[in-house]
């Protein structure tokens, strides 16, 4: 597995390992943070384990493309890879089998279909950057790539989803802000899983980051992924929820893991994820709160887990549909 999914570990979060790394030994709070971020990034022997749950597409998006970079699953959304580059590898990535696989930056020779399908679809109001890392390009791909799609589709909005905050905080210039209030109305959807990813003791560029974003007039929506071993209590959620509100930026999603290939050290149970979420409405307000979300394997679609009637049958979580379809979700 190792040989199959790029193993790559930027500047950055390096220097915030290193930071966090030296202090260890003397403090406890440094270990258990070296930890956790460290778990993220570096691979492990249990990635060469892949369960018979365990899917190469695991959230079934394969039927829903439109063009070999075009995701249209959601009738107002749809979704573009823009790259599969990203500035470092998350061992528990859902799109392991396209993340690091070489695809460049989208060409105008695949961005003309993506257009030509977004004239046709008007139902879409919004469209997510996604990868991949966008903002691995430099501004004037960019740039290129939004003037295409806003003249095909006039002030269809933006999500920039981007895990740059973490890995590579740099990339979020003065100019880079000023470009983006150009192209409103759009979000920046930061990928963030753990406090010290942001915390002004051990990143505080990342911090800044988020901070100039906030400071430009740029709404940002974070989204975390529940990982066991590194953000699965309730104290590290809260201290991270309430962070992000504290600086303005709105906690959108905590996703329950995807099935991907080799991920099972990383999922939470389900029954153990909504006992911890349940404890973390008791600790946060409605402003500082995310929603709880799974996208269903196989295609099923993003459902909120509290609102979501799922049954326990056999080792599996059930939910049944509106047009009686079933969909599996594992407990362990």
């Amino acid at each position: 597995m190792n040989g199959q999914f790029t193993s790559n570990i930027s500047a950055h979060y390096q220097t915030v390992l290193n930071r966090l790394g030296a202090q260890a030994a003397s403090d406890k709070e440094a270990a258990s943070f070296f930890a956790a971020m460290n778990r993220q990034i570096t691979y492990s022997k249990a990635e060469d384990t892949v369960l018979p749950c365990e899917l190469e597409d695991p959230l079934g998006a394969q039927q829903y493309h439109k063009t070999p970079r075009l995701i249209h699953q959601y009738k107002n959304r749809c979704l573009l890879l823009t790259t599969s580059t990203c500035f470092a590898y998350c061992r528990f990535c859902f799109r392991r089998n396209y993340a690091g696989g070489g695809e460049a930056f989208i060409t105008p020779e695949e961005l003309a279909p993506v257009c030509d399908y977004l004239r046709q679809h008007d139902e879409i109001k919004e469209i997510l950057l996604s990868g991949g890392d966008p903002l691995t390009a430099p501004d004037e791909k960019l740039r290129w790539l939004m003037d295409e799609i806003r003249a095909a589709r006039p002030g269809i909005l933006f999500r920039m989803c981007t895990r740059s905050i973490v890995f590579a905080p740099e990339r979020i210039t003065d100019d880079t802000v000023h470009f983006f209030r150009q192209y409103a109305p759009l979000w920046v959807i930061p990928h963030i899983n753990h406090p010290a990813e942001i915390s002004p003791r051990w990143s505080p560029e990342s911090r800044a980051a988020l901070e100039k974003l906030r400071d430009g007039g740029i709404p940002v929506q974070s989204q975390s992924v529940l990982l066991r071993g590194i953000n699965d209590n309730v104290s590290v959620l809260t201290e991270l929820f309430q962070d992000l509100t504290n600086l303005g930026i709105r906690p959108g999603y905590l996703f329950q893991g995807d099935l991907a290939r080799g991920t099972s050290h990383f999922r939470v149970p389900l029954e153990q994820g909504v006992k911890l979420y349940r404890e973390l409405k008791v600790e946060l307000s409605g402003l500082s709160l995310p929603v709880y979300a799974v996208d269903l394997p196989g295609g099923g679609g993003k459902v909120h887990i509290m609102q979501t009637p799922f049954k326990k049958v056999g080792k599996d979580w059930v939910y049944t549909d509106t047009n009686g379809k079933e969909w599996h979700y594992p407990q362990g």
